[in-house]
């Protein structure tokens, strides 16, 4: 079944990567500056905060296009959180398992998991944190 969005997958696939991309420097950015004030870790929070609704806003809006009628920020923003710890999760567990439990090496377990969790999240977004409502 052919995707009904403009620019079909490959328009939400891209869309996709540029809000990723804001988000992650939005990320950088405020821990960056954040850091001169608070402690690192603290910095980093602010700043994972802050990539968190850049992607949120940004995926709903832009990458997906969810309609008006559709948007329900009850029913999605859990779901989105939930899918954004899974990828945490999911990174940390893709990296014990290629360093920990195979042995490769800490480049390529790191380029496994910024290869693959990107790919949930498209996926997860897709097709259960902003799918369409039933009529």
């Amino acid at each position: 079944m052919a995707d009904q969005q403009p620019g079909g997958l490959s328009g939400q696939v891209l869309r996709f990567a540029l809000v990723g991309a804001a988000a992650t420097c939005t990320h950088y950015i405020v821990a960056l500056i954040s850091a001169l004030h608070i402690h690192l870790y603290g910095a980093n929070l602010l700043g994972y905060l802050a990539a968190v609704a850049i992607s949120y806003f940004g995926h709903q809006r832009y990458s997906f296009r969810v309609a008006a009628e559709d948007v329900s920020h009850q029913r999605q923003l859990p779901r989105f959180v939930a899918g954004s710890l899974g990828g945490l999760a999911l990174s940390y567990l893709l990296l014990a398992l290629m360093r920990d439990w195979l042995g490769a090496p800490n480049w390529l377990s790191l380029a496994v998991a910024v290869g693959l969790v990107p790919v949930y999240a498209f996926v997860l977004n897709k097709l259960w944190v902003f799918r369409p409502t039933a009529p």
